[in-house]
């Protein structure tokens, strides 16, 4: 599995086959380069505009957005590549405080290739044990880590301890571009002092498999 890292809490994943799956793509109020991408499908969420901007996408890709504040499923079947891929949905919130001050957020994971794939989003808060009950062990955690309006790096520890990943990829941190835009407050090396592993992939992308996984968790650090 290809996975590059697209900047702020955006990924772009591609399968063997040639499925293309973006998560959260970001508005041009964020003020990284988003790629010209093609995409068979786009997950966002929540709808503000640093995840929300599916119209950047080509390729008319099917939409996974929440539509219900509760658990729920949804397979898509791509025809192009003949894959076929299952969404779950878990409601969260984007702060510790049931979303009164920032709204929802939706944590979306699915298996693909044998591989658990799991998005935070812009989760605000510790999960609860009903909701690691519904995500499950994550093989591939797409982690914010950047405080303020998400979890910052103390509490992003504790949701490593909650799901166990293998493979972290942390998302959503203060980098000098987007340090005027009031989004976070914690650099990614805040974070990553709490890792005990961290591999520099010094790259924007790298691959996946289910074979290769390591055996014990990993934050592996793609370039921004």
């Amino acid at each position: 599995m290809f996975v590059r890292y697209l900047g702020h809490s955006s990924f772009y994943l591609r399968s063997p086959k040639g499925t293309a799956v973006v998560l959260d793509p970001y508005s041009n109020y964020i003020p990284y380069t988003f790629p010209i991408l093609d995409a068979d499908i786009v997950v966002m969420s929540h709808e503000h505009r640093d995840h929300n901007a599916s119209y950047r996408l080509s390729g008319n890709p099917m939409t996974m957005k929440p539509t219900t504040p509760y658990p729920m499923e949804q397979k898509l079947h791509v025809a192009r590549t003949g894959e076929e891929l299952t969404f779950y949905a878990v409601p969260t919130n984007h702060d510790d405080s049931n979303g009164r001050r920032r709204g929802p957020n939706t944590v979306w994971h699915f298996y693909w290739d044998g591989v658990h794939f799991v998005h935070l989003g812009d989760l605000g808060h510790i999960l609860t044990p009903e909701q690691v009950g519904l995500i499950g062990k994550a093989d591939v955690l797409f982690l914010p880590v950047g405080g303020l309006t998400t979890i910052g790096p103390a509490e992003s520890s504790l949701v490593v301890n909650q799901l166990n990943p293998n493979v972290i990829l942390p998302m959503h941190y203060l980098t000098p571009e987007i340090s005027k835009l009031g989004l976070c407050n914690a650099t990614l090396p805040e974070f990553l002092v709490r890792m005990p592993k961290v591999e520099d992939q010094a790259s924007t992308s790298m691959d996946l498999d289910l074979a290769t996984l390591p055996q014990t968790t990993t934050v592996m650090v793609l370039k921004h």
